[in-house]
């Protein structure tokens, strides 16, 4: 793998500048400054360089960096090869945070019409909260009805509100009309953190229809 990407690895793992009684300032620390550097990247011949690097990884905080620097090459460069590969991998980790902090990764890339959701879907309903959560929010930027129908299902039928509310803070970036119906049942609610979100999102959905309905 090329120098640079094993470097920017080591950099955004580091610690050694970090006194952990306090009195630092974490935006000035090697990781940190490493990190606002992977998000930057936009070098498509380091996709393949990181896929094989995280197939033969077995240190999953590495594999989690190099998470990380695909997640923002696939998002700035709009590659599909790249978002396809990390969708993959979530059925291929164990830990939770690493799968959690991938699925945060995918959340921000455009999904075209064309990707297989199934994992992400599939991740929704998994037993552990941090995984369920971040897996909800992991379907922004899709198109696809899939990934409505199955916020839909959750807004439907689950009673968890943290569930409702990751499930419709998505609807509100990428609900349509359909969803109105379901977010209407939320206005009831006595949590009023659902409550709100559900009526920001039919705000949102309606005025994004109508913008698009006029050609603004």
């Amino acid at each position: 793998m090329d120098k640079y990407l094993i470097d920017l690895i080591e950099r955004m793992s580091d610690t050694s500048d970090q006194i952990m009684e306090g009195g630092y300032d974490s935006s000035k620390t090697i990781s940190w400054k490493a990190l606002r550097e992977a998000e930057k990247i936009e070098n498509a011949d380091f996709i393949p360089q990181l896929f094989a690097f995280i197939d033969h990884q077995k240190d999953k905080k590495k594999r989690s960096q190099a998470y990380f620097i695909l997640g923002h090459i696939a998002k700035n460069l709009n590659d599909t090869t790249a978002l396809n590969y990390l969708i993959n991998r979530v059925d291929k980790e164990t830990d939770k945070y690493v799968i959690a902090s991938l699925l945060d990764r995918i959340a921000s890339i455009n999904k075209p019409a064309e990707t297989n959701l199934q994992p992400l879907i599939s991740a929704t309903k998994n037993d552990n909260w941090l995984i369920r959560h971040s897996a909800i929010q992991s379907l922004n930027n899709s198109v696809d009805t899939i990934a409505e129908t199955a916020l839909i299902a959750i807004i439907d039928n689950s009673d968890d509100p943290y569930n409702l509310i990751y499930a419709i803070s998505t609807l509100n970036r990428i609900g349509t009309p359909r969803a109105i119906p379901y977010l209407e049942k939320q206005l009831k609610s006595k949590k009023t953190k659902v409550k709100n979100a559900a009526k920001f999102a039919i705000e949102a959905i309606n005025k994004r229809y109508k913008n698009e309905s006029t050609g603004h």
